[in-house]
């Protein structure tokens, strides 16, 4: 009888089966697929308020992700002159490779709120007028003065006037439209990798373990693709874990497994491959 794991590559490298089991039921939103966003990407600045859709465009069973140690070096030049430079490298391990069960690219329609950015205004004055080192710090809205004052080594106000000219700037940010998610603009799409390790059977430490696997091994590979809304990545891909639909008895249920699941960042898939 061929494993459970054989049949899930076989049913599961077809894009459109592979879809069906990311999304499931069809739905408004799918919620779960937030996940597979926060571990990719570090969403400041954009507000993700819900995913539409997923569609799977490829899908590579068994993909090797080569392993790698990072190297990294200082070299310090004492002569001519002093100069310190930070040298970075990558080391492949021969031998040492990592296997992804599933390899995926999936599209996501989301509907986020960005921040705009840019400056509204700014408008810069000399401080020239100061009478004490109270009124110094009053014409800030944010100073450390006692650190400002210590690491250039001042303690007078005639100090303070000999050290520097001030110049004080107001910038004031173009505020934020009220977000609409109704409104086409917020639309948009997103574009990410998902490695996928399959279990013969619910072994949920097995599964932990083998996304900790994938995980590492993407850590020390090539950074993944920048995206146009969320920027560059901070992880190449997701992780997720294909395991059997069917929990055995006294096996904690779909719900438990999440739950567990999610706090290590990782995507649990329940499959019933024929």
């Amino acid at each position: 009888m061929a494993a459970f794991a054989d049949h899930v590559l076989a049913q599961l490298h077809d894009p459109a089966a592979m879809t069906a089991l990311l999304t499931g039921a069809p739905a408004a939103t799918y919620p779960r697929l937030v996940r597979l966003v926060d571990e990719v990407y570090e969403t400041e600045g954009v507000e993700l308020d819900r995913i539409t859709g997923a569609t799977v465009l490829s899908v590579r069973p068994e993909h090797r992700l080569t392993a790698a140690d990072r190297v990294a070096l200082t070299w310090t030049q004492a002569q001519p002159s002093h100069l310190t430079a930070d040298l970075r490298g990558l080391v492949e391990r021969v031998g040492a490779e990592v296997w992804a069960d599933l390899y995926v690219t999936v599209l996501l329609d989301v509907v986020a709120a960005l921040d705009p950015g840019g400056v509204e205004s700014a408008v810069t004055r000399a401080i020239d007028d100061v009478t004490s080192l109270a009124d110094f710090r009053s014409r800030f809205r944010y100073l450390d003065l006692d650190d400002f004052l210590a690491r250039r080594r001042i303690s007078t106000v005639e100090q303070l006037r000999a050290s520097a000219e001030y110049v004080l700037a107001e910038v004031r940010l173009r505020p934020a439209p009220p977000f609409d998610p109704a409104d086409p603009a917020n639309a948009r799409t997103i574009t990410l990798d998902v490695a996928l390790a399959v279990l013969d059977d619910r072994d949920l430490v097995g599964g932990l373990r083998a996304a900790r696997r994938l995980r590492a091994a993407g850590a020390a590979g090539p950074p993944g693709r920048a995206d146009p809304t969320l920027g560059r990545p901070v992880r190449p891909f997701a992780v997720a874990v294909v395991l059997p639909a069917t929990a055995p008895a006294g096996q904690p249920d779909d719900t438990a497994v999440d739950s567990l699941y999610a706090s290590a960042g990782v995507l649990p898939l329940f499959a019933s491959p024929p």
